[in-house]
């Protein structure tokens, strides 16, 4: 009993020299357990090693949420609001909570009015991508033309442009509220033209993609963009009063 008590403790010091304290605890607490001899030696190692495998899992998933900075980190799909007068279409919802669309390059278009939940729709998309170990990036459209803007200013424009064009799924809530200028236009332009090669982005906007065109200067730019963005995408349009006066 000395000697398995003596492999048990230099089994536990390597492992936290390995920096693997979880399962260090795991084979702990298995070892103090008064079923521990009746385990076979595989029974011991899947459970230090789940336990390990576990923990990593939500250290990703945690770390992906806090690079996600999302405004809703509580939004959830299974928590939407299905009231009739809402009319979202519940069996997109539930194909688009398997995470496929991302996987496949799709987009996703949300169309609505002020406070009738598209961005929690859009958070809790984005956690779900996150559950599944997508890098996911949320921002608004004059935060995203503003870091950019920055980014040109203090030459790093490219490392910027890097960064969102290869994230998993790109979030830009509040789009096309305001006009663009041509150097919006052409940012724009090379974002959805790099993402368009099997990356997905969820657009949320109060205005109708007729709308869009002139938004984004009404020429042939405008074309190219929404040619990048609209033929590829699954559409949820929201109706009904706020949700936040609810």
């Amino acid at each position: 009993m000395k000697e398995v008590t003596k492999m048990i403790d230099g089994i536990i010091t390597k492992l936290r020299e390995l920096r693997l304290p979880v399962m260090a605890a795991a084979l702990t607490e298995l070892y103090e357990d008064k079923g521990f001899s009746r385990m076979s030696s595989l029974e011991v190692l899947d459970k230090v090693i789940s336990e390990e495998y576990l923990s990593q899992k939500n250290h990703t998933i945690e770390k992906r949420l806090l690079q996600a900075k999302l405004t809703d980190r509580q939004a959830r799909l299974e928590l939407i609001d299905y009231r009739p007068e809402r009319e979202i279409n519940h069996a997109l919802i539930d194909q688009l909570s398997t995470n496929e669309y991302i996987s496949n390059g799709r987009n996703i278009i949300i169309l609505g009015a002020t406070g009738c939940g598209k961005s929690y729709i859009s958070n809790a998309l984005a956690n779900s991508a996150c559950q599944s170990g997508y890098r996911v990036r949320y921002t608004r459209m004059t935060e995203l033309m503003s870091d950019l803007m920055i980014a040109r200013a203090e030459g790093t424009i490219r490392k910027v442009m890097k960064q969102i064009e290869k994230v998993d799924l790109l979030i830009i809530d509040d789009f096309l509220l305001v006009d663009t200028t041509l150097t919006e236009q052409k940012d724009l332009m090379e974002i959805f033209e790099f993402r368009g090669r099997g990356y997905s982005t969820i657009l949320c906007s109060q205005l109708s993609e007729s709308e869009w065109h002139s938004k984004l200067g009404g020429g042939h730019l405008a074309d190219a963009i929404l040619d990048r963005i609209v033929n590829n995408s699954y559409r949820i349009i929201l109706k009904g009063n706020s949700m936040r006066k609810k």
